[in-house]
């Protein structure tokens, strides 16, 4: 930190020695001046808001450490209750599954958790048994066998639906392209036809002589023209 002096003049900084020997003149500090190495570093208003104490406004310190430490003091008491029920639980049934019953002269008995009366099955003579045990199997077969036929009358109804299902695409697309080829065709002809009356309109005016003979031959074919255009507008739908 720099030291300042005074005189009548006012505050100065005194004159130092360099490293090398050689003094530094001693400079004359006006009222208010802050030196480059004393200005305080800026901070942004994020920095400084986080640097504010997390305590609610008014409450001291004090108050907010014994609130901490009663809540740890709480949270360790839990714990040891918890814990002590736990050893508790543990010592009364030392075999996990199992319930410790007491009977009246204090002696204790250990049973099963959900367990169930078994019933003394019924005893058949071997020949009996045996022929029980064939017709199980049967049935364990026949069910078996219903299942799989089951299955491969599904999986057989649905490749026909799929088969079915292609067919129909294939026909629905076929007769669409027919429709467009035919109305194609029906296009060229009306074009052809009107072609046709354009060389009529020229034969009865008096361009007749420049017509050449591929366009008079075209003129003859109108009623066959004609004939093919009434055809496929019967065929094609309006």
């Amino acid at each position: 930190m720099t030291t300042y002096a005074m005189d009548s003049q006012g505050k100065f900084i005194p004159a130092t020695q360099r490293p090398d020997g050689t003094w530094r003149k001693p400079r004359r500090v006006r009222d208010g001046y802050v030196p480059q190495e004393e200005v305080p570093l800026y901070e942004s208003k994020g920095k400084l808001f986080a640097q504010k104490p997390t305590l609610p406004p008014g409450l001291p310190p004090e108050m907010a450490q014994k609130a901490k430490e009663k809540r740890e003091k709480e949270q360790r008491i839990k714990q040891q209750r918890e814990a002590a029920e736990a050893n508790r639980r543990s010592a009364h049934n030392p075999v996990p599954g199992l319930l410790i019953l007491h009977d009246d002269k204090n002696q204790q008995r250990a049973k099963p958790v959900n367990s169930k009366p078994k019933k003394k099955a019924a005893e058949l003579p071997d020949v009996l048994l045996e022929q029980k045990q064939k017709e199980e199997q049967k049935s364990t077969r026949q069910q078996s066998q219903e299942q799989k036929n089951s299955k491969i009358m599904q999986q057989q109804k649905r490749v026909e639906e799929i088969t079915k299902e292609v067919d129909d695409f294939h026909l629905g697309a076929s007769s669409s392209e027919d429709h467009v080829e035919l109305s194609k065709k029906l296009r060229k002809l009306r074009k052809k036809i009107r072609e046709i009356d354009a060389i009529e309109e020229r034969l009865r005016s008096s361009e007749a002589s420049r017509l050449d003979k591929d366009q008079i031959e075209k003129a003859k074919r109108k009623p066959e023209i004609l004939k093919e255009i009434e055809e496929l507008e019967k065929i094609l739908p309006k």
